[in-house]
């Protein structure tokens, strides 16, 4: 029944993609005035990039912003491709407390592929979750998960304190005979500094992606931290190329 309602939900959410993105297009460019740079050349290297992928997906961006998920999607794909071509239209684990605390905000995470997730929550709820994740990244879609597990207070990637969860979605994924690969993205805004809950308006973004085949030789635990460390790694290593330009 629960991946019967995933499916639903995906259902529901790729034929309300003209809707969803005609909003965060109204919201992000005519609102709050934001703009991509090099988008044209950006979209072209993640269809590359995704092209040469046929298992699952897992993008892994950092994180400064409460809308960070909502500029990538849209710098990624545009709406038509990500009703034909849905791992350019990648799920979501929002928390929980941040964006189900009104209707409004329910009903667009719900269209937008959103599955909430409640930190440090009961075990039950974890698992459910997980079998969920699992069973769209086995059907092909694409997962964005920030690794850092939360908006950097410093404002440059958090190379020491960071969740696991990604490590171990990753292990539990190769367990079961999937290989999946790892879309590292880094996006800043030019007059961001540290987190904000929005970048600022009129904002113009540097994007940049890169693909990364993260390996270890543990198990368990010791095998999360080690691949979910490795992303991170990656992710400071594209964000100290950002500031050495």
């Amino acid at each position: 029944m629960k991946r019967l309602n995933v499916r639903l939900q995906d259902l529901i959410a790729r034929i309300s993609v003209p809707f969803t993105f005609g909003v965060s297009q109204l919201l992000l460019r005519g609102f709050l005035g934001y703009r991509m740079e090099n988008l044209k050349a950006f979209r072209a290297k993640i269809r590359s990039l995704l092209a040469r992928q046929e298992g699952p997906v897992i993008l892994c961006p950092n994180h400064l912003t409460m809308i960070d998920s909502l500029l990538l999607i849209w710098a990624m794909t545009p709406a038509w491709k990500a009703i034909s071509k849905p791992r350019h239209f990648p799920w979501n684990t929002p928390e929980k407390k941040n964006f189900y605390h009104n209707a409004v905000l329910r009903f667009f995470c719900y269209i937008g592929k959103c599955l909430p997730v409640v930190r440090q929550g009961p075990p039950q709820q974890t698992k459910i979750l997980m079998t969920k994740l699992k069973a769209l990244l086995a059907k092909g879609q694409s997962l964005m998960m920030f690794p850092e597990g939360t908006r950097s207070v410093s404002g440059r990637v958090d190379t020491k304190n960071f969740a696991y969860g990604i490590g171990k979605i990753i292990d539990d994924l190769r367990q079961d005979g999937l290989k999946p690969q790892v879309l590292c993205l880094y996006m800043r805004g030019r007059k961001q500094e540290g987190k904000s809950t929005v970048p600022r308006r009129g904002d113009r973004f540097f994007i940049d992606a890169e693909l990364v085949d993260p390996h270890t030789p543990h198990s368990g635990l010791r095998a999360a931290r080690d691949l979910a460390t490795q992303i991170v790694q990656r992710l400071a290593g594209m964000e100290q190329a950002y500031f050495s330009r």
